[in-house]
């Protein structure tokens, strides 16, 4: 994969991130002041009022200004602070002295923006959630800032057992996605399995049971490699839909996706192995029932963050570049494998092949489908009985696959 391929790749998980995770600031209402007076408003004083019981730490603090301000509210952590901006107005007392220390807050800051602004920064003893109200008074105006504490964790604690199985899950995808791994996740694919044999060789060879010997020789060969981890979509003779195989990868962090098969044709003198990514048609359709089935925890995932569903225009432009990098990223790989499958077997074609496979289609994890060998040529369906030729191909692929994983390596930290 060459650097403007991993760059462009890098920069689509963060936008996603960006665009999965937007928020955390708290804009408060928005009161127009008099566009008809351009004199800065005075803010008169501030008073505190007590701390209210009930079980609950709740402060108010109350501002007195002398008109109607637009004014602005956020919240920051490490340490965690409340910042209030209020537009145009001049500052005529002392916040310092006028405000004690609480439970919630440790202390107050002030300072003037642009000339004409006012900032005052909380100092908070502890997380708190923050509103505010602005009403007209005999004196003027008040902007009354509330601070919420242990009563906020109370309502958590509430809303936790009231949140569905299905919210659950998708909590612990993201949470486990999003926690960076040391090692590089290869999920491989034994082709077919239970009820669905696959082909069949002249000998009663079944390809169910070659591939699932290879992948589990392949999974054991990456396992003994530093920085490296392999997990199977299956590991026995049973069924496994083609969408379950992609949503196993997805949950084990996959960074790669391998499926390997075994090719049969009614032509039994073909022989050679062969190399599949993913289609551009095959992306297209993808990426219309990515769009239009979004209650699949998965596809409501992009690159480890959540994308908004509310916006089709922007998931649309965001899978399109997600599905074109991880196409790249795909022909990369595929590129090592097949050269390394060519020193094993012949190649029945040099280049790699696109089709529209069904597990290759995750929009943001590289994959690839390796034809092994033709179980329907009986030449190579003795081969591929062998345990030492099965040997050999897993040890091609791992080759290929380290390649790519030394790349990323190079040139991503969170890589061991």
């Amino acid at each position: 994969m060459d650097n403007s391929n991993r760059k462009r790749r890098e920069f689509i998980l963060k936008l996603a991130k960006v665009l999965g995770f937007a928020g955390g600031a708290l804009l408060s209402p928005q009161l127009s002041a008099k566009s008809s007076k351009r004199t800065p408003v005075s803010l008169l004083g501030v008073k505190e009022l007590s701390l209210k019981r009930r079980g609950r730490s709740q402060q108010r603090l109350s501002f007195e200004l002398s008109d109607s301000i637009k004014h602005s509210l956020f919240t920051l952590t490490s340490p965690d602070r409340v910042v209030l901006d209020l537009k145009n107005t001049k500052l005529r007392t002392n916040l310092k002295k006028r405000l004690k220390e609480s439970v919630l807050v440790r202390g107050i800051r002030h300072a003037s923006r642009n000339g004409n602004d006012l900032r005052v920064v909380f100092d908070l003893a502890q997380k708190a959630e923050v509103k505010t109200s602005l009403h007209k008074t005999s004196r003027g105006y008040s902007l009354e800032v509330t601070l919420s504490g242990k009563q906020i964790l109370a309502r958590k604690k509430k809303a936790v057992k009231k949140v569905s199985q299905k919210t659950k899950q998708r909590q612990l995808a993201k949470k486990q996605v999003s926690r960076r791994r040391k090692r590089f996740v290869v999920a491989i694919d034994p082709g077919h399995g239970g009820k669905d044999p696959g082909a069949i060789g002249r000998n009663g060879t079944r390809e169910k049971d070659v591939v699932l010997k290879i992948a589990r020789r392949l999974y054991s060969r990456i396992n003994k490699q530093s920085g490296m981890k392999a997990v199977l979509t299956r590991d026995g003779d049973y069924y496994v839909s083609l969408r379950k195989r992609m949503e196993k990868a997805r949950s084990k962090g996959a960074d790669i996706f391998i499926s390997i098969h075994a090719d049969a044709n009614p032509n039994r003198k073909l022989t050679g192995s062969s190399v599949y990514i993913l289609s551009e048609n095959g992306a297209s359709s993808e990426a219309a029932r990515w769009l239009a089935n979004s209650e699949n925890s998965y596809e409501t995932m992009l690159g480890g963050a959540y994308v908004s569903r509310s916006n089709k225009v922007l998931s649309s432009l965001l899978l399109d570049l997600s599905q074109s990098a991880t196409i790249d990223n795909s022909l990369g790989i595929a590129k090592n494998v097949l050269q390394e499958l060519g020193g094993v077997n012949s190649l029945l074609r040099k280049k790699v092949e696109s089709a529209a496979f069904v597990v290759l289609k995750s929009p943001d994890i590289p994959s690839m489908l390796v034809e092994t060998a033709f179980i329907s040529n009986p030449k190579e369906e003795r081969r591929l009985n062998s345990s030492h030729y099965q040997n050999k191909l897993a040890n091609a692929m791992f080759h290929g696959i380290r390649r790519y994983h030394l790349a990323q390596k190079k040139h991503n930290a969170q890589y061991a």
